[in-house]
């Protein structure tokens, strides 16, 4: 699993609007890091890089994260997740970040990103490939997280789905959602199930026929 970088400042100023708007003027975003064995650290992440790790990482990446005083001592390196984003409501700009510092033998929650491969039968005959969920709400060991999981629709026919019990999941990995709950199905147009039935009634036609000439017999 490929496992991106981030370096951030530690953040001395907390809690004060003027001191953080001021961060975000000099291109900084505000931030904090904690998990189960880490205090939580507040620090600052130069925008630019940020929005460089967006466009690469999920919710499921892991991300090195390497923290340094202002005289560039480091003063902290750990694993992390991204847990939240703040976005401004208006300009739609990143407010402040959650990193989650992850221990071992402790379970985190994450949404797993699921990414559909192949074609299904049922798209071959008309069908529809419908997808009810694009990430998989899971509680999992850090050592089990993947970047994504790859789910082959190929086999899946006309009127057939693939349910979250039919995922398969790294151990150490549980879904969040029920083993029932519909991932993805191919639906049939109505157009196809009208055919259909007009083939049947088609095919019992006989069927009276004969039986009315025995009775006539």
């Amino acid at each position: 699993m490929e496992k991106h970088t981030l370096e951030a400042l530690v953040r001395s100023v907390v809690g004060k609007k003027r001191a953080v708007r001021r961060l975000r003027r000099q291109g900084f975003v505000p931030g904090v890091v904690y998990g189960p064995d880490v205090e939580p650290l507040s620090i600052s992440i130069k925008r630019s890089n940020l929005i460089k790790l967006f466009h690469e990482v999920t919710e499921a990446s892991i991300i090195s994260l390497t923290v340094k005083d202002e005289n560039g001592k480091e003063v902290f390196s750990h694993d992390v997740f991204i847990k939240n984003v703040q976005y401004d409501k208006l300009t739609d700009e990143v407010k402040h970040v959650d990193f989650y510092a992850p221990e071992k033998g402790h379970k985190m929650k994450i949404n797993l990103p699921l990414e559909f491969v192949g074609k299904a039968k049922g798209e071959e005959k008309g069908g529809v490939l419908e997808i009810h969920h694009h990430e998989l709400p899971v509680e999992t060991l850090p050592n089990a997280v993947i970047e994504k999981l790859e789910i082959d629709v190929s086999n899946l026919d006309l009127g057939q789905a693939l349910y979250v019990k039919d995922l398969k999941l790294p151990e150490g990995m549980e879904a969040e959602l029920d083993e029932e709950e519909i991932i993805a199905i191919v639906s049939t147009p109505s157009g196809l199930e009208v055919e259909e039935e007009t083939g049947e009634e088609e095919s019992a036609e006989p069927e009276v026929i004969e039986k009315g000439k025995k009775e006539e017999e």
